[in-house]
């Protein structure tokens, strides 16, 4: 694919749809991302310090179908205190401003998933804060706002008086977001993906990185060049796929049926354009033409699909 910024997603066309198989995208996340050996060895001389970062963001894209600026957008609390009981997976919501159009929405996100981004949290993520303390690293971030490190669930209180809803906060908004002491000293930024030093990874540096770990693959044979925007058509297409078979199974109706397939799309769509927040359910009928045209797919992406994502009774 051309390099682009995904960040601002266009509407959507059938010929922009472009996603990859699980297995492809396994291996872009280990090598390209993890800089690990195809053979799963740490390749001598790696030192790509924010290679678990990566492949937890790039496996967030992935399993939720977040668009790049959301993602990229999320605050620590977001993910690391949301509501969860053991072994199941957590609804998440999306404010209207973080949101393409400004329509908010749910997202799930697996249970096996948040517990690795807590672990990310209190170890590299703490390291980079500890780093930015020093390098009093908000001196860096354009136009800072600071706020209490206590805040509603809903509004956010600045340090210079008054409060501002989350609602209100885009994507931009929210990475210059810095979170301050009881003392009102700057302790870190609000935002979950920091650099080494402490700093909010952008959008572009995320379309970099994806770049960088593609080239990776390739020096080792691997015909792979993954954006972060494919992330998001390949949970739509594998959920779709997953979501169609479950219909088709407990209808008992052949595999094999486009029929079946046409009897059944009706809420296997509608949770997917939820999930994806298309503000129409138009555009999430382009991922239908890619199940239609590769049917004889849809077993083998359901089989990989229900290792990264929850089942259907989840939805």
């Amino acid at each position: 694919m051309a390099a682009r910024n995904d960040a601002y997603e266009p509407a959507a066309r059938r010929a922009d749809v472009s996603f990859v198989t699980l297995e492809d995208y396994r291996r872009f996340r280990d090598v390209g991302l993890k800089a690990l050996l195809p053979d799963g060895r740490t390749r001598p001389g790696a030192r790509d310090r924010n290679g678990i970062r990566n492949a937890l963001f790039a496996d967030l894209l992935v399993t939720t179908g977040l668009r790049l600026e959301e993602a990229s957008s999320l605050f620590t609390s977001d993910l690391v205190f949301a509501d969860q009981r053991p072994g199941r997976q957590v609804w998440l919501d999306l404010p209207d401003a973080q949101t393409k159009g400004d329509r908010g929405r749910q997202i799930l996100a697996p249970a096996r998933l948040l517990a690795q981004v807590r672990a990310y949290v209190d170890v590299e993520r703490a390291h980079a804060i500890t780093k930015f303390q020093q390098r009093s690293g908000w001196q860096s971030i354009d136009r800072p706002i600071f706020v209490h490190q206590e805040r509603h669930p809903a509004r956010l209180r600045l340090l210079d008086g008054g409060d501002i809803a989350l609602d209100l906060l885009d994507p931009e908004e929210r990475c210059r977001i810095i979170v301050c002491n009881s003392n009102g000293t700057p302790s870190e930024p609000a935002a979950l993906w920091l650099s080494e030093v402490g700093m909010p990874v952008q959008p572009n540096s995320w379309e970099v990185i994806f770049a960088r770990a593609s080239s990776r693959c390739r020096s080792l044979g691997f015909d792979i060049n993954i954006s972060p925007h494919q992330l998001r058509h390949t949970f739509a297409v594998h959920m779709l796929a997953m979501l169609i078979q479950h219909r088709i199974r407990d209808a008992a109706l052949p595999a094999g049926s486009m029929e079946g397939y046409r009897q059944m799309l009706g809420d296997p769509l509608q949770q997917v354009q939820r999930l994806l927040g298309h503000a129409s359910l138009t555009t999430t009928y382009i991922y239908l033409d890619h199940i239609a045209t590769r049917a004889d797919t849809v077993d083998a992406a359901v089989e990989e699909l229900l290792a990264l994502l929850p089942s259907e009774a989840s939805l």
